[in-house]
């Protein structure tokens, strides 16, 4: 069986919506609760609970379908299968037991089966966003590049603006093998959002394409251009970074935090630069001279230049005063020396 990184093939480990008309108006917060153990991968607490419900209503087929995603989670295939056919037989409506039903056929490498799921899937909800994408990966699994590709391109074609469409196909592709596709859609994925690169650093989708030399680039190289009429800010500081651990980076975090400031918890770290977001994006630069370029952008119209002037004047003031805190307290002598 191969491993399961694919979104389609969460459906066996997420949590099931409560659905189905054949569910009681008193119960709705059992299944609720229900679904919420799930959430917190608490699949026996999930059972007890949907098995209290189901013993008042056992032909409720949204809670069939949440017994089904618990023994799933807990390796009780046959059972998850029955129950899970059982809730398709009493309302074949349930998108989600289809997607489920698709997964277990992926896990068992029966991908006609699967497909077929995935197609009752798209007739029960044609503009589900997850459609294609879902058929794509299938096709890829079985080995149809063709076909994976033009259920890919119809999924983009839907959302062409979207950096989160172009990720996963990325993934996919990448999970598969096909370095050059899945650079080519990461790329595009890292143009309209480029922390989508971060996110690929960390995707085990990629891990295997470690050593291609475009993945290398694209990880290398940051090609941020601010749009025209952005408020912009530049200081360089005479201070060397020198990756995640260096004073700057730990004087900027200080700064941010002691402000109350929004911060992404996504840091980009490289060997000659870095990259954090907060409400306008901080870029680090690595220099020859081992002082560091710290460059502030924000897109138009968020500031105006007044506030501009004062926020980005705060910012430079604040962390150099941080920095001023760590020199101090490395130059500080240990108990031991005194």
């Amino acid at each position: 069986m191969r491993r399961t990184h694919l979104a389609l093939l969460a459906a066996l480990a997420l949590p099931l919506p409560v659905t189905g008309a054949q569910q009681p108006a008193s119960e709705p917060a059992g299944l609720a609760a229900a679904q919420r153990a799930l959430e917190l991968q608490d699949a026996e607490r999930a059972l007890e609970i949907v098995g209290q419900h189901l013993a008042r209503s056992p032909k409720d087929p949204a809670a069939l379908l949440l017994r089904s995603t618990a023994r799933c989670m807990l390796g009780e295939l046959d059972a998850c299968k029955r129950d899970l056919d059982l809730a398709l037989r009493l309302d074949p409506t349930l998108r989600q037991g289809w997607l489920q039903r698709s997964a277990i056929a992926i896990s068992e490498e029966r991908w006609d089966d699967a497909l077929a799921a995935l197609r009752e899937a798209e007739r029960l909800d044609p503009s589900a966003f997850d459609n294609a994408l879902n058929q794509g990966a299938v096709e890829l699994l079985r080995g149809d590049l063709a076909a994976a590709s033009a259920q890919f391109q119809r999924h983009l074609e839907r959302q062409p603006g979207a950096a989160d469409a172009w990720y996963q196909v990325a993934r996919n592709y990448a999970y598969s093998g096909y370095a050059a596709l899945a650079v080519q859609h990461l790329q595009r994925a890292v143009a309209l959002d480029e922390r989508s690169r971060v996110r690929a650093r960390t995707d085990a989708n990629f891990a295997e394409l470690a050593t291609h030399r475009a993945l290398q680039q694209l990880f290398a190289s940051d090609g941020f251009v601010p749009p025209q009429g952005s408020s912009l800010a530049e200081r360089t500081l005479r201070t060397r970074y020198s990756g995640a651990e260096s004073p700057i980076v730990v004087a900027i975090l200080n700064a941010l935090q002691l402000a109350g400031a929004r911060l992404d918890s996504r840091v980009e770290i490289t060997p000659d630069w870095a990259l954090l977001w907060s409400e306008f994006r901080i870029k680090l630069l690595r220099n020859a001279d081992e002082s560091t370029t710290v460059r502030l952008s924000a897109p138009p119209g968020t500031f105006d230049a007044a506030a501009w002037q004062r926020k980005s004047a705060a910012f430079f003031s604040a962390v150099e005063s941080q920095l001023l805190r760590l020199e101090l307290a490395a130059e500080a002598p240990t108990p031991a020396e005194e």
